[in-house]
């Protein structure tokens, strides 16, 4: 062996354990990884199971009739209230439906009350609305959003860059009581604008 191939040999051993070191800290970081992606899949699998297996908890809005009024022209008005029995603020926007062929449709009656678009926590909003025309049955929808704050919203749209739903900011819709319509098909009270009052839910 030539004094050369000594000098050879001293330069490349030293790189070769580098280069096994880097090769074995390179193998248990993706061993850790897989570990981990392994353990979050298996998690993400249970917790899918129990909310399965869970039983529905209500939603936290709801729709309730207490009564009828009449307006100033002497209409007849259907008293509604929507409650939010929760901690959290809502969004909400309403409609009433009309049976039509078996098929729940908009009715004639709409939104008006540009205000009372808030739930805030534990209250609710009276509003009184005419039975809308051309069908025997209605009822009242509700569609509400949760609002989120600054850190939540972001989160929010980070889940929706990525075509994901962010879990905590789902779409609630409600119906209320399937009610009859007195004057059937035949009604032709006039268009009353939706009066709205807010009110405090009792946490009892």
């Amino acid at each position: 062996m030539t004094p050369a191939s000594l000098v050879v040999m001293r330069k490349t051993k030293p790189f070769g354990k580098r280069g096994g070191k880097f090769g074995m800290w390179f193998d248990a970081w993706i061993a850790n990884l897989s570990f981990l992606v392994l353990i979050g899949l298996l998690g993400a699998l249970a917790l899918r199971g129990y909310a399965l297996l869970k039983k529905p908890s209500p939603p936290p809005v709801a729709i309730l009739i207490v009564g009828q009024t009449n307006s100033a022209s002497g209409a007849t008005l259907t008293q509604v209230v929507f409650t939010n029995a929760s901690n959290h603020r809502f969004n909400y926007a309403f409609s009433a439906e009309v049976r039509k062929r078996g098929w729940w449709q908009i009715g004639s009656v709409q939104q008006r009350d540009s205000v009372a678009n808030a739930l805030l926590p534990r209250s609710g909003h009276l509003v009184s609305l005419p039975v809308p025309q051309g069908a025997e049955e209605w009822r009242v929808t509700l569609v509400a959003h949760r609002v989120l704050g600054g850190v939540e919203s972001e989160i929010c749209h980070l889940f929706r860059r990525f075509n994901l739903e962010y879990p905590f900011a789902k779409e609630i819709q409600v119906s209320g009581p399937e009610m009859l319509n007195p004057s059937g098909t035949n009604l032709h009270s006039p268009q009353v604008a939706v009066r709205g009052v807010s009110l405090a839910v009792g946490t009892n």
